[in-house]
C-alpha cells in the first residue's frame, strides 16, 4: 500500500507530485504523524514512506475527504450556501456566499462537537458539519437545537465515489461552491399544515366542465423530510412544489423538468409538468413518499 499524500509543515495536505524529494519535504504522515520521506526515484511510482521504514499507513478516502474539506473551508474563509429555511429566493438557483472572520475546528459544545465553527462578521457563529458516510442523527440534532446555533451539513458522498484527486481544484470547487450538497440542519423549515388525504372514491371520473375550471386536486407527500404538494391543474398539468425552499428538492424537480419537460413558475415558486408527464411525476412522488 502506497501513500500519495501527506501533511506539510503548515498542516496542509500535499501530494507526492508537489513535494520536495526525500526528507526535504519536511512532511508528516496523515494517520500517525510520523515524519515521512518523499520517494521520487526513477523506477518505482513516486510515494511517501515512513522515515522509520515501518509499513505504510492505510489512508482511507473518507478520512482524507473529511480532512481536506476542513482545510479548504479554513483557508478560503467562506462557503456558498443555499437560502436558509423559511426564506424564498427570487429564483430557484439563488444562493449566497458567506464570509467568515475565522474558522475553528472541533470546538466542544454541550454534548457534541461540530467539525467546524465559523465566526461571522456580525459576531454570530455557524456550525459546519462535514458528512461523507455518517450524517447527523436525531440525538445530535436535538443538541444542536438546544444550543440554537445555525448549522449546515455538507454531503461529500459524491466525492467519495468519484475519481477526482484529493486535493484538487475540482474537489475544492465542489466543497466551496456547490449548494445541492449542502443542507440546513438548524434552523429547521417552519412547520407545514398537513393537507387532507385525497378521497379517490369521491372524485368523479370526469368532473363537470364548470367545476374543473375552478377546482384543483391536491396531493401531499413527505420527501427528504420536506412536505411537498402536487396540484393537478384544470389544464391537466401538475404543479409540484415544497412549502419551504430546499436545495435538494429544487435540484430534483429541476432534473425531472429537464427529463420530462415542463417549466418553472417563479410567481408561485413551483414546477409545472405537462399532461403527458403527469402520471409519471405522481408515481415518482408516491414512490418517494416517506409517509408510507
Amino acid at each position: 500500500m502506497s501513500m500519495f499524500v501527506a501533511l506539510d509543515p503548515n498542516g496542509q495536505l500535499i501530494t507526492i507530485k508537489t513535494a520536495l524529494r526525500g526528507l526535504a519535504c519536511n512532511c508528516t504522515c496523515i494517520c500517525c504523524g510520523e515524519p515521512v520521506v518523499a520517494r521520487k526515484g526513477l523506477i518505482r511510482e513516486h510515494h511517501f514512506s515512513h522515515h522509520s521504514n515501518k509499513e505504510s499507513c492505510s489512508i482511507q478516502r473518507e478520512s482524507l475527504l473529511h480532512l481536506y474539506a476542513k482545510q479548504v473551508i479554513r483557508n478560503h474563509l467562506g462557503l456558498q450556501l443555499p437560502p436558509m429555511p423559511g426564506t424564498w429566493p427570487e429564483s430557484e438557483d439563488q444562493t449566497s456566499w458567506w464570509d467568515f472572520e475565522r474558522v475553528d475546528e472541533e470546538v466542544p459544545q454541550p454534548g457534541f462537537q461540530p467539525d467546524l465553527v465559523a465566526h461571522l462578521r456580525d459576531g454570530s457563529q455557524l456550525f459546519i458539519e462535514i458528512a461523507v458516510t455518517s450524517f447527523i442523527g436525531e440525538e445530535k440534532l436535538e443538541r444542536i437545537k438546544t444550543v440554537g446555533i445555525n448549522t449546515v451539513e455538507i454531503d461529500l458522498s459524491e466525492l467519495l465515489y468519484s475519481k477526482l484527486p484529493i486535493p484538487s481544484e475540482e474537489a475544492t470547487a465542489h466543497i466551496l461552491k456547490q449548494t445541492h450538497n449542502k443542507s440546513w440542519i438548524y434552523p429547521e423549515p417552519p412547520p407545514m399544515p398537513l393537507l387532507p388525504a385525497t378521497d379517490w372514491q369521491s372524485i368523479p371520473a370526469k368532473p363537470p366542465a364548470a367545476e374543473s375550471q375552478v377546482q384543483c386536486i391536491v396531493h401531499s407527500y413527505k420527501i427528504k423530510g420536506m412536505w411537498m404538494f402536487a396540484r393537478i391543474l384544470p389544464t391537466g398539468s401538475v404543479a409540484v412544489g415544497s412549502w419551504s425552499f430546499n436545495p435538494q428538492i429544487a435540484e430534483l424537480l429541476k432534473s425531472w423538468r429537464n427529463e420530462l419537460g415542463g417549466e418553472y413558475n417563479p410567481k408561485f415558486r413551483n414546477w409545472i409538468y405537462y399532461p403527458r408527464s403527469r402520471e409519471e411525476v405522481l408515481n415518482r412522488l408516491q414512490q418517494m413518499d416517506e409517509q408510507h
